[in-house]
């Protein structure tokens, strides 16, 4: 409520994502240092989840994050260069 008054419409639709992306990622990365495996899943019923969970209407779930061993290690993701994935605007 707090961020609402300073932020507003951007703070809620906007700021808050993005915190819930970086938190998401570093617990990501911490459970592959652990070696521990995840997934992001995104795609699922937000009611249904808001539901099970018993969450307040005030609280979104925005990702679930499955976490546990993995039957196998995948390849790493082929990467573009750097040149091809930075553009500097002067």
């Amino acid at each position: 409520e707090k961020g609402v008054a300073r932020y507003g419409d951007r703070g809620v639709n906007l700021y808050a994502l993005q915190d819930v992306a970086a938190s998401a990622q570093s617990l990501m990365l911490l459970c592959t240092e652990l070696g521990l495996g995840t997934v992001w899943v995104g795609a699922f019923d937000e009611i249904k989840v808001q539901t099970i969970l018993s969450l307040p209407k005030n609280l979104r779930p925005v990702t679930i994050i499955p976490v546990g061993y993995s039957a196998k290690t995948p390849d790493p993701t082929p990467r573009v260069s750097k040149d091809e994935a930075v553009v500097f605007i002067k």
